[in-house]
């Protein structure tokens, strides 16, 4: 496929920092490719080296939501947003962590419909209630969680997520940023 990577201008890896180039070798010495995500976000290299961090942070660090439960956010996020970038390579992600493709394609185009439990499910809910209507969100909606389980952090966590992947999203609709093509036939 010969599709530009995003509408905008894309980062030359020759002229980037030292540290990014390093970011970039070991993202693709991991995938076998650099995310577009990063080309694309990297022309503008400081806010790049911004976004990358609090989402590495978010994604990968301390946290009482395991990283597939972080990735199930992730989808369902995007698959309401129509992310095509994200549902590509999260899709990847949630299938790869749940060790089950088929329950990762369910979390992503239908979680409710995908055999979750309660929690899973309430956690869900409210990532897309934070989503398409964030202004109705309210203590009743954290007291829920809490029933289930989560602590304050938890649910702060979940709404963190939610909310990156919201702003995420968005970039790369705004940016026509397309996902590698490897993505698709990862963890199937």
């Amino acid at each position: 496929m010969a599709d530009a990577i995003s509408w905008f201008p894309t980062a030359d890896r020759r002229k980037l920092s030292p540290e990014v180039q390093e970011l970039f070798s070991k993202v693709e010495e991991k995938l076998g490719f650099v995310p577009n995500v990063f080309l694309a976000f990297a022309w503008r290299e400081e806010r790049f080296k911004k976004w990358y961090a609090h989402f590495d942070e978010l994604m990968t660090g301390p946290s009482g939501l395991t990283k597939a439960e972080r990735e199930m956010i992730s989808v369902v996020v995007s698959m309401q947003n129509q992310c095509l970038y994200c549902l590509t390579a999260h899709g990847f992600a949630v299938r790869a962590l749940l060790k089950d493709p088929v329950l990762g394609e369910r979390v992503l185009l239908d979680y409710r419909r995908a055999g979750l439990t309660p929690r899973h499910t309430a956690m869900l809910d409210y990532a897309v209630k934070l989503t398409m209507d964030p202004s109705s969100v309210n203590e009743e909606d954290l007291d829920e969680l809490r029933d289930h389980d989560f602590t304050d952090e938890d649910i702060w966590d979940i709404a963190e997520v939610a909310s990156m992947f919201n702003f995420t999203n968005r970039m790369m609709s705004a940016t026509g940023t397309l996902p590698n093509p490897e993505y698709h036939g990862m963890a199937r």
